[in-house]
């Protein structure tokens, strides 16, 4: 494609998202299935192009610049659009009904507020939310895909690594009165916010070698959506991600206690049933899910999952 009086290969503009969306040359080569060198070569020739630097090369990393990441995002944009026109092209595989099950905190702090653009791009398709459990262990007959909490068995169905998690303490601003920087002692006289028995909580002192004691007083919440809310409103402490807590930390709402310790925990998986088409509105939802999660996040964000396909 031309770039004023420039000439750039869509090739380069391909590798250039791999190697930005993993700030990884190697990995960017094993998706592409080139040599490293390739890459390297291809990011150059692209700089080189448009005469500025897109990354930032600190010894043998590199960091996607300011420049890169608008680039970066404008890639990914166009490189969508073209996916779903192609996918679209075809009504009858992607009119009727998906049906998805989601964890319920889920659905409402992450998936809702994107959904609209995916059903944006397939109008003839509808969609069908419900509420997936922790213990689901088989897609029932009305569910076409589920996105469960954890890496459960799930004997004859496609089992997708999606959304890694690294939890952490949040309480309101208010009860760190300024401070990022608490004791963890201050939790023996605070109320400790949970959506389980206790178990998150429990990895969390244990990452921090404190021992378990109990609290001053406990909220048992319904669900992380709950606890989070006890949280946001100045009730305790409870335990997030930032999946599910960011949208708050990030307008004040919530701040991340006690510094900036994070203990990598469980993830996300989406389940699929194995004979699903590649053409199926269902893998259009499945491959949209991950290349949202895919998408750029600042410094503040967790780690995504490797994506190898479990049996």
């Amino acid at each position: 494609m031309k770039i004023g009086d420039t000439w750039v290969s869509l090739n380069a503009l391909q590798t250039f998202e791999a190697a930005a969306r993993h700030e990884h040359m190697g990995r960017a080569a094993q998706e592409l299935n080139v040599t490293q060198s390739a890459v390297s070569h291809q990011v150059r020739a692209l700089e080189r192009a448009l005469g500025l630097r897109l990354f930032e090369r600190r010894g043998r990393r590199i960091e996607v610049n300011a420049a890169g990441e608008r680039l970066l995002q404008s890639i990914q944009n166009g490189f969508d659009g073209i996916s779903s026109t192609a996918l679209a092209l075809s009504t009858d595989a992607y009119s009727g009904q998906v049906s998805v099950a989601v964890p319920v905190s889920l659905m409402v702090e992450w998936l809702t507020p994107k959904l609209a653009m995916f059903l944006s791009r397939f109008p003839q398709l509808s969609l069908r939310c419900t509420y997936s459990e922790r213990s689901m262990s088989v897609l029932p007959a009305d569910v076409d895909m589920a996105i469960v909490f954890s890496a459960h068995v799930f004997p004859g169905f496609q089992v997708t690594p999606f959304l890694q998690t690294a939890i952490f303490p949040v309480c309101a601003p208010e009860l760190v009165h300024g401070s990022l920087s608490l004791e963890p002692e201050v939790l023996k006289r605070a109320t400790l916010i949970h959506e389980d028995d206790g178990e998150i909580w429990a990895q969390w002192f244990a990452s921090r070698g404190i021992a378990q004691f109990r609290p001053a007083r406990d909220i048992y919440a319904g669900s992380h959506h709950d606890a989070v809310a006890f949280a946001r409103h100045g009730a305790g402490f409870a335990m997030t991600d930032w999946f599910l807590g960011g949208d708050a930390l990030r307008a004040g709402n919530l701040v991340q206690a006690f510094g900036p310790h994070e203990l990598t925990h469980e993830g996300y998986y989406i389940v699929t049933r194995s004979n699903q088409p590649g053409d199926s509105p269902v893998q259009a939802l499945k491959d949209w899910l991950l290349r949202e999660a895919d998408r750029p996040r600042g410094a503040d964000q967790p780690p995504l999952m490797p994506r190898p396909v479990q049996g």
